[in-house]
């Protein structure tokens, strides 16, 4: 239990700070001590005075409090005028308007303040390069990246209500619909729609070979004190997801949905300004209709990515196709399994629980797993006087197996001689 976090969620608290956190130390004193409270829409409202003897220090948030900024132009004053001064009042904390923040459990949170604006760049308000940005912030640099294990926002995903449940919402954005296929967020809190809306899991195909397929939780929160008594307070109880085994975050659930996103119909119209054109009879150097001599071309095939269809992937554990009665042991970063149609019949197959293309591209803590399973391997081929013959098939694929098949420990010299004699 220490690995977990315990966190209340809040909807919008819109001045009725007093109903809130007289809330919140009832449920702490009962049900905690919890760690962070996260408040996401409107923080602020149209009468701000229950604020001020929090301000000044007369009264305290009873558990460390985080809120997004402005979601309009009438609060930017109530907020501090720059990221790094971001002490409202004793314990009350003003994230930023974009950033992802890690506590000190590990629990790892991405954000964006505001609403959605291609016009208006302000405080307020957020655009394309901002969710770029936080995309960058998160993925630059980082090939391991697994995903988040929350998403704060205030507007709602687009396309997130499922389409039996006809809610009618106003505040969605595309860009936060993007931005959750690429951070791929446990669990995506929003508001400002003053209803309680909580949508079955998802998960948002991978966008690349080390992507992994994690499930997502939809909460929407209702306003404080709102007089229909719709949730606007939530608890969870985490652990934080690089603290969890890769099996434990694969594992299926029995009321998974399909995704609502479309990524690359969400690229095309979110970077559409971004397109490359071709204006009619003028050529540009990166004109893709321009024709290309014989030598380009060869060097374009070249060039070209292989394309693996992920749900099709044999060797991954969430894949549909791949045949899970044959897994012997599942581990942190890899899995041991018998092969099918092996050449023996003790041939198994040891394999990362993501995609990497060989071994040579693994990270070093599946390699430092890999060579535990191998030692195991040659302690079970030992009792029948074996000794393993581990290879890896040289041939494209998205996802890496090592093999591994028994021979008797006498013919390991001419096994020797016979590879010599070939390489």
């Amino acid at each position: 239990m220490a690995d977990k976090v315990k966190i209340l969620l809040c909807g919008d608290a819109e001045g009725k700070f007093d109903a809130l956190f007289k809330r919140v130390d009832t449920i702490n004193k009962k049900s905690g001590p919890f760690d962070l409270l996260l408040c996401v829409g409107n923080f602020f409202g149209i009468n701000n005075k229950e604020f001020g003897p929090y301000r000044i220090g007369d009264k305290k948030a009873p558990v460390a409090t985080y809120i997004l900024g402005p979601n309009k132009q009438d609060h930017i004053d109530l907020y501090p005028n720059d990221d790094l001064h971001n002490e409202l009042s004793t314990n009350v904390y003003y994230l930023g308007k974009r950033g992802i923040f890690t506590d000190s459990k590990g629990l790892k949170i991405a954000y964006i303040s505001g609403i959605a604006s291609s016009n208006e760049n302000g405080p307020w308000t957020y655009n394309e390069s901002d969710i770029s940005e936080l995309c960058d912030i998160a993925l630059k640099g980082n090939p391991s990246f697994k995903g988040v294990d929350i998403l704060l926002t205030s507007q709602w995903p687009a396309d997130i209500v499922e389409q039996k449940d006809k809610l009618d919402v106003t505040q969605q954005s595309e860009l936060l619909s993007y931005l959750c296929m690429k951070l791929k967020p446990r669990y995506v809190i929003s508001a400002l729609e003053g209803i309680y809306y909580e949508r079955a899991p998802f998960r948002c195909p991978n966008l690349s070979d080390n992507d992994m397929e994690i499930a997502t939780r939809f909460i929407g929160l209702a306003r404080v004190g709102n007089p229909k008594k719709d949730k606007w307070l939530y608890a969870l109880n985490l652990t934080p997801m690089e603290k969890m085994k890769i099996a434990e975050l694969l594992q299926k659930t029995t009321d998974e949905t399909p995704c609502p996103f479309n990524f690359f119909d969400l690229e095309g119209k979110i970077f559409k300004s971004k397109k490359r054109k071709n204006p009619g009879h003028q050529q540009y150097f990166y004109d893709m209709n321009a024709p290309m001599d014989d030598q380009k071309k060869k060097s374009k095939q070249k060039k070209a990515r292989i394309e693996f269809d992920q749900d099709k992937c044999w060797f991954c554990l969430a894949s549909p196709t791949f045949d899970k009665h044959l897994v012997i042991s599942i581990g942190e970063f890899c899995y041991l399994a018998l092969t099918k149609g092996g050449i023996v019949e003790e041939h198994f197959m040891i394999s990362p629980l993501t995609h990497f293309q060989s071994s040579l591209a693994c990270t070093v803590e599946i390699q430092k797993e890999m060579a535990k399973f191998k030692k195991a391997l040659r302690k079970f081929y030992a009792r029948n006087e074996n000794v393993p013959v581990f290879f890896e098939r040289n041939y494209k694929t998205s996802h890496m197996q090592l093999q591994a098949i028994p021979i008797p420990k006498q013919a390991v010299r001419e096994l020797q001689e016979i590879f010599m004699g070939v390489y």
